[in-house]
């Protein structure tokens, strides 16, 4: 799988997940305090979304706002349990 160059991330509010923007996709991330490192908790890939460069989650945590080069604006829901990311 060939991975473009991130474009633009944002950690929750919490600090502890943080999502990665790049080409037609996004990347989230979760630190995981008992190894000491970062796992990856899912990718959502979106066709002709293109470059992602903004990503901004709500305060509380639960919705990630996700922009686009083309000026779209997509809103998820950001529910993530045990290494899992559902958007």
């Amino acid at each position: 799988e060939t991975v473009r160059e991130f474009a633009s991330a944002a950690f929750n509010p919490a600090g502890e997940t943080v999502a990665v923007g790049s080409f037609d996709q996004f990347r989230v991330f979760t630190y995981q305090e008992s190894r000491s490192a970062w796992e990856e908790a899912g990718v959502k890939e979106v066709q002709n979304m293109y470059t992602v460069t903004a990503l901004g989650w709500k305060p509380d945590g639960s919705s990630l706002a996700v922009g686009a080069l083309c000026g779209n604006v997509d809103l998820y829901d950001a529910c993530i349990r045990r290494h899992r990311y559902k958007g």
